[in-house]
């Protein structure tokens, strides 16, 4: 990749995190000079990229929320024999968990 097309693409990157539509970015380009097709093809190269990051950061969350959620089980049905913190083991790990999972369903969906 040239240093033309790497600008242009950190740009591209710039422009999506600070919220402007497809639309915007590639008349934006257009109007700088870039040729249709080149604009079309890494304005759709970076969003899928953008994706596949916030993709991967949700299923990571997910996992991470239901080992959360597994492992409350484990404490409650220990817990329950030790007289230990049930409710706080019981619901707030859960919750927890619960938050983790549905913050990365989030950043998948």
């Amino acid at each position: 990749m040239s240093q033309t097309q790497h600008q242009v693409s950190s740009y591209v990157f710039d422009l999506l995190d600070n919220g402007q539509g497809r639309e915007q970015i590639e008349t934006d380009l257009l109007r700088k000079g870039h040729d249709d097709a080149f604009v079309r093809e890494l304005v759709h190269e970076c969003i899928k990229l953008r994706n596949a990051k916030r993709r991967s950061q949700g299923l990571v969350l997910i996992l991470v929320g239901a080992l959360i959620c597994f492992s409350s089980f484990l404490l409650t049905i220990t817990s329950s024999f030790t007289q230990g913190n049930f409710p706080m083991v019981l619901f707030g790990l859960t919750s927890v968990g619960i938050i983790i999972v549905f913050t990365g369903f989030m950043k998948v969906f």
